[in-house]
């Protein structure tokens, strides 16, 4: 098979920090944590294969690990602290179990790792027919209605205003993806059947973790709820469990520091 080549934000210099995004995004998703890490890290934040520049179209959970793998064989960037965002926690877990010479650690960011982490949605949308039209209207939601909904935030009563800001996307978490028809509809499609064919692969391999790993939770995280956090803090044999308060399922814009300095700590752990 051959594997396209990826898209990627390479900055900094020093220890590598591969930056992989969610389900919509690209790289610069990351932007916000990028530029706090750069400055003692080489930070890679690639465009994932149907996101962004990347070219090609969707790929499941174990062939984003193998890509991820190529693409610190080809830049000689291993072994790295691998960051996952949400879809792309799965991805990270396969490649940690299978290149563990490519992974330093792990930080899984609100991460779908488990069986608790998915929804009905997430099954609805893997559907067919009934799926599409509900990706179509999902990413016109992502894309161009939440957004501009959470621009109206000064609005919210103060008690709940925050709440308000952290539960909504805006174009910055995106990574200035938009559409909902064409590809983005394709590779969206793709992602929900692997998340339901490939979890149970994922769920194996969380035992056989090794590297040093910290679990990431948005205290207000609607989309994969801090419950499924714990569930897979205690599933990785020595995870770090982190709540953030304030934070969402958008960790990165929400709460970047907080975030960077959980992934310093575990890119300075040695094992």
């Amino acid at each position: 098979m051959t594997l396209p080549v990826l898209a990627t934000i390479d900055r900094g210099s020093g220890p590598t920090v591969l930056l992989l995004h969610g389900q919509p995004g690209t790289g610069s998703s990351w932007d916000p944590v990028t530029e706090l890490l750069h400055g003692a890290f080489r930070v890679l934040a690639p465009d994932r294969v149907g996101y962004g520049a990347s070219a090609g179209e969707a790929r499941g959970l174990a062939d984003n690990a193998d890509l991820a793998a190529r693409l610190l064989d080809v830049l000689g960037a291993g072994p790295a602290t691998v960051v996952a965002h949400s879809w792309s926690g799965g991805a990270a877990v396969l490649l940690a179990d299978r290149r563990p010479d490519l992974v330093q650690g792990l930080v899984l960011v609100g991460a779908a790792c488990t069986p608790d982490s998915l929804d009905v949605t997430d099954r609805l949308l893997a559907l067919p027919v009934l799926g599409d039209a509900l990706t179509v209207a999902g990413l016109l939601a992502l894309g161009e209605v939440l957004p501009k909904v959470r621009r109206l935030a000064p609005r919210v009563p103060e008690p709940y205003r925050e709440r308000f800001r952290s539960a909504l996307p805006d174009q910055g978490v995106l990574g200035g993806e938009r559409g909902a028809i064409g590809r983005h509809r394709r590779t969206f499609v793709v992602e929900q059947h692997a998340l339901l064919d490939e979890l149970g692969d994922v769920t194996d391999a969380l035992g056989r973790v090794t590297v040093p790993c910290a679990v990431v939770a948005g205290e207000w995280d609607v989309v994969v709820r801090p419950s499924a956090a714990r569930t897979l803090a205690r599933a990785i044999p020595g995870a770090e469990l982190v709540e953030l308060p304030g934070a969402g399922h958008f960790v990165a814009r929400d709460a970047p520091e907080a975030l960077a300095e959980v992934v310093s700590r575990v890119a300075a752990v040695r094992h």
